[in-house]
């Protein structure tokens, strides 16, 4: 893709002209709605990455190394509680965290 002209990468052209010569539907080609996966990111946050974010504030590797506040990360996990969301910049600090505790 990223040798691709703009033109045929802005707004996904050239996947939604694939998707017009297969024969699909125009709603297929170019739906009225774009794709929103944010209540699956919220259900997998709240189901896996609470229990990965509650284990950091025991140990963790980001705020034993100092990229992380631990003071903040508390605050945020106790403002989770409350939350209608959990904020998504989370999960890039979790993923980080359950890489680098893959490699230990």
């Amino acid at each position: 893709m990223e040798q691709l002209p703009h033109e045929h990468k802005r707004g996904k052209a050239l996947f939604r002209e694939l998707i017009r010569r297969a024969g699909l539907p125009e709603w297929a080609a170019a739906p009225a709605e774009p794709e929103n996966f944010l209540a699956v990111l919220e259900k997998g946050l709240r189901s896996y990455g609470l229990p990965v974010l509650d284990d950091m504030l025991k140990e963790s590797v980001l705020v034993d190394l100092g990229y992380v506040d631990g003071k903040a990360l508390a605050q945020a996990r106790e403002d989770i509680g409350a939350a209608s969301l959990v904020p998504d910049l989370l999960c890039d600090v979790l993923a980080l965290e359950v890489g680098l505790r893959s490699l230990m």
